[in-house]
């Protein structure tokens, strides 16, 4: 018996992990609502009920690695850091501007800006040489990461693809 109980689905949160949780959720929307305020602009990534759901679902992930039904201190502990180290202090110190969803509010306005251009310039079928792209953008007061970031992510949804080694995008949605 491996102590899960299959009839809920899985390991759930104890009490006091619950409780723990509770109080550290306030704890890093207080200090998210403090660092707003004292840079006098919005955090990338808001401190929602939904990053607290992820937060839940790592801790009762890490207790399933163990094979128990209940989360303990340690595996509260543990979803906390990852969420900290992965997402918060990211989100502060900027480093991920550029990656879809979590950039800064004025990023993610340019970062529409050119996918929209982009998108009215270039009709589905067209291939356009990425640097002349890129230099196009640019000379029009776009930042090249946002261009780059643009591309990227139309490649990753499939709109458009690489051709000869990478010089040339080829639109294809």
């Amino acid at each position: 018996s491996s102590g899960i109980n299959a009839e809920y689905g899985g390991p759930r949160l104890s009490d006091a992990s619950a409780a723990k949780l509770a109080h550290r959720y306030v704890v890093m929307r207080t200090s998210a609502r403090k660092h707003e305020h004292e840079s006098s602009r919005r955090l990338s990534i808001p401190i929602t009920v939904r990053q607290l759901e992820s937060i839940v679902r790592i801790a009762e992930s890490l207790t399933k690695m163990r094979l128990q039904p209940f989360t303990t201190d340690a595996d509260v502990e543990e979803s906390l850091r990852l969420f900290q180290v992965s997402t918060l202090e990211s989100a502060m110190s900027g480093s991920l501007s550029g990656v879809e969803g979590l950039t800064a509010l004025e990023d993610q306005e340019e970062v529409r800006k050119v996918e929209k251009q982009l998108k009215q310039r270039f009709p589905i079928g067209s291939q356009v040489s990425e640097s002349r792209i890129i230099q196009d953008f640019t000379k029009q007061r776009f930042t090249e990461r946002s261009v780059k970031t643009v591309l990227n992510i139309m490649i990753r949804r499939g709109e458009l693809q690489h051709r000869m080694q990478r010089k040339v995008v080829l639109r294809v949605k």
